[in-house]
């Protein structure tokens, strides 16, 4: 049954995990939710363990179908490097590429990404612009933006997407906090005072709100700070608790409990318009950024 899975099924199937409702990705892709159940049926005929748990929130993608995922991507990325251009060379371009990169990008990739590039090119320069929800698509549909990097959750149906690495949340507190003792279990959370994050492109707040009523948890939020970048200055003077994406606690000054359950994992991913899909350039950048997250 391999032999019958081809391209489409695989694009099918990316979406299937990404979203997890068959009627969203049939309006998505225009497509007849008859047609889409048919691949998803020829997709689980092909393989030997089940793909999707039926929830009454939609398909859930079971730990084999988010590892089949990610060969999925690298075939498809694979099959656009085919109808590459090959003009692009990294060491003498003088490019200017602009990225759209949410905050977490930001603090946790670019700066990597940019040493990357000093090293393998030069004299290529970066142009970095803040996620905006709103209009990420038209941007790099206009050619006003080469690539972005963002949270999967926050990006368009119609961006290209390629994964790029899991991330969770980690709970933490300032490098001198007292809090750390005073915690066991995810029931402790809720001894303490919390800081958090306005809503926005790199705040995943349903992540946290349903890991905290999963545990029958509650917080007293005693401030909400407008992005991550505020958090170490706080803690310095504040003996609270934060929720944060690991990477972003690993590069910081700050510690990171150890609880008796870990969150959920969400995709981070490098995106960009399907009118560069064939440039070569595109495609060394996005391979210097999948090197810069390894």
């Amino acid at each position: 049954m391999v032999d019958k899975i081809d391209l489409k099924h695989m694009r099918v199937f990316l979406q299937l995990v990404r979203v997890g409702n068959v009627s969203k990705v049939a309006e998505e892709t225009g497509v007849s939710q008859q047609a889409i159940s048919g691949y998803l049926k020829r997709l689980r005929d092909a393989f030997p363990h089940e793909l999707f748990l039926r929830q009454s929130t939609g398909l859930k993608p079971t730990d084999f179908a988010i590892g089949l995922a990610t060969k999925f991507e690298r075939i498809l990325l694979d099959v656009e490097g085919l109808f590459d251009d090959n003009s692009f060379d990294a060491a003498t371009s003088t490019a200017t590429f602009r990225l759209i990169a949410n905050e977490y990008a930001q603090l946790c990739i670019i700066p990597k990404l940019a040493n990357l590039i000093a090293r393998e090119a030069p004299g290529v320069k970066l142009h970095v612009t803040d996620f905006d929800m709103r209009t990420h698509e038209a941007t790099l549909g206009a050619g006003d933006a080469d690539i972005l990097i963002g949270f999967a959750d926050f990006v368009s149906a119609g961006v290209v997407k390629a994964g790029l690495k899991k991330e969770r949340y980690s709970w933490v507190v300032g490098a001198d906090s007292a809090i750390p003792s005073g915690i066991k279990s995810v029931a402790d959370l809720q001894r303490y005072s919390h800081v958090d994050f306005a809503s926005g492109a790199a705040h995943l707040v349903d992540n946290i709100k349903n890991f905290l009523q999963d545990h029958a948890v509650s917080r007293d939020v005693v401030a909400i700070l407008p992005c991550y970048t505020s958090l170490a200055s706080f803690l310095e003077l504040n003996d609270v608790v934060a929720c944060v994406p690991s990477a972003l606690a690993r590069s910081s000054q700050i510690k990171t409990l150890t609880l008796s359950s870990e969150m959920e994992t969400f995709d981070v991913v490098v995106g960009w318009h399907r009118r560069s899909s064939g440039s070569s350039a595109r495609k060394w950048l996005a391979k210097l950024i999948k090197k810069s997250v390894e």
